[in-house]
């Protein structure tokens, strides 16, 4: 008899448990599927993720009390930032210029005292700056950047606060004849400083517009971009200033890890 309702309690244990099983499997299932679902987004590359925001948009400068548009840009671009991170590692933010992106028309302007001309974007609390030379050719000869850090954009940053300016002001990109535009479909980057890189997936720009040669809004005769117009010194300044981060990081973390032991043995 005692065997008889010992096997019965046995039976009623096993059947509670494979009425349980599935629920629990299922409720371990699903948080799974979520995080593997994150995972792939977390694990996308950077650039595929840009790519996809940085639209094409169409920007202008026209001077003031006239019809007369200096600068015509029609362009896909986002912004570039390696920084470095609370745990030590080094990662690489991608700020896009969205369909947000709009012309600064207080900073933008169609002369200035050295001759140039100046298209200033403002995307977010953010501001690209690419101002246009001419000197029998007309080209791009400077960048500045400006970039906020917060924590959506460069998380576990060791200054999630930072104001970062840049600029590139020894430029000669995209240089055309003066009634002439500048058209290239591949993928530039352009090095500004202290890590920061410019990376102009599609453009076609006209500065020192002659509004007796082009109608309004509408480009000179393109010239097509070459493999050599960005030079390989480029990736070189890229690099080398990575290394240097990747440097000053290590430095950083072996002065921590010192601090922490004299403390340490202080406590002793």
């Amino acid at each position: 008899m005692k065997w008889t309702v010992a096997f019965a309690a046995c039976l009623a244990f096993v059947s509670a448990q494979n009425t349980t099983l599935p629920d629990s499997s299922q409720n371990t299932t699903s948080p799974t599927e979520t995080t593997a679902a994150a995972a792939k987004t977390t694990a996308s590359p950077p650039t595929a993720q840009a790519s996809k925001e940085a639209t094409v948009n169409s920007y202008n400068v026209t001077a003031p009390g006239t019809n007369h548009t200096c600068i015509l840009v029609e362009a896909a671009m986002q912004i570039k930032v390696v920084y470095a991170t609370k745990d030590g590692q080094v990662k690489e933010a991608t700020l896009p210029l969205d369909n947000e992106t709009i012309v600064d028309r207080a900073r933008s302007s169609c002369s200035s005292p050295l001759g140039e001309q100046t298209l200033v974007l403002l995307f977010g609390n953010n501001s690209l700056s690419l101002v246009f030379a001419k000197n029998g050719t007309v080209y791009l000869h400077k960048v500045f950047v400006d970039v906020f850090f917060n924590t959506e954009l460069f998380p576990g940053a060791v200054k999630p606060e930072e104001h970062l300016t840049v600029y590139n002001d020894t430029l000669m990109l995209y240089s055309v004849p003066e009634d002439r535009s500048y058209h290239c479909k591949v993928d530039q980057p352009v090095y500004v400083g202290a890590n920061v890189t410019v990376d102009v997936l599609s453009v076609q720009l006209q500065a020192f517009r002659n509004t007796t040669a082009e109608a309004a809004g509408q480009f000179g005769a393109a010239v097509e971009c070459l493999a050599g117009d960005i030079s390989n010194i480029v990736p070189i300044a890229v690099g080398s200033a990575l290394a240097a981060l990747v440097i000053i990081v290590l430095i950083a973390y072996l002065i921590g890890r010192s601090k922490s032991r004299q403390k340490g043995y202080q406590s002793v």
